[in-house]
């Protein structure tokens, strides 16, 4: 049986944004901060590329989305990248302060993981017919 395209296309979404988010710059000089700031570049202020999480990120929701379009799509495997990637790069949005805080990319990668997360974590409840708020016995 051929899988609907709704569900081919669940997942490439919130792989889109996580993918958007990846190519943006991650660090920042904070908006706010008065005073000198030191002339140095951290790994992350081109784009997400320059970090690990990015590398990591990019190529697996690309395959998720491949794999999800080619109809051999794996909701645990989408729950579990949106999951480690969501704490992740909330991990790596809370060490930085002060001087350099979290830019648009790490914002914009943690919505698509959420997303990513949530899409995947809705259809195993639908699909094992879990109990939930709206459907309680």
């Amino acid at each position: 049986m051929a899988t609907p395209l709704r569900e081919r296309l669940a997942p490439v979404l919130p792989s889109l944004v996580v993918a958007a988010g990846v190519f943006l710059p991650w660090i920042q000089v904070d908006p706010a901060y008065e005073g000198p700031v030191i002339s140095v570049y951290y790994g992350g202020m081109g784009n997400g590329l320059e970090l690990v999480h990015g590398i990591v990120l990019l190529p697996t929701v690309v395959l998720l989305s491949v794999a999800a379009l080619a109809g051999r799509r794996s909701r645990r495997a989408e729950l579990v990248v949106g999951v480690v990637g969501t704490v992740a790069v909330l991990r790596f949005i809370q060490l930085w302060d002060e001087t350099f805080v979290s830019a648009a990319g790490a914002w914009v990668t943690l919505v698509g993981c959420l997303l990513l997360a949530g899409v995947a974590a809705a259809d195993v409840v639908r699909e094992r017919g879990l109990p939930t708020f709206a459907r309680s016995p």
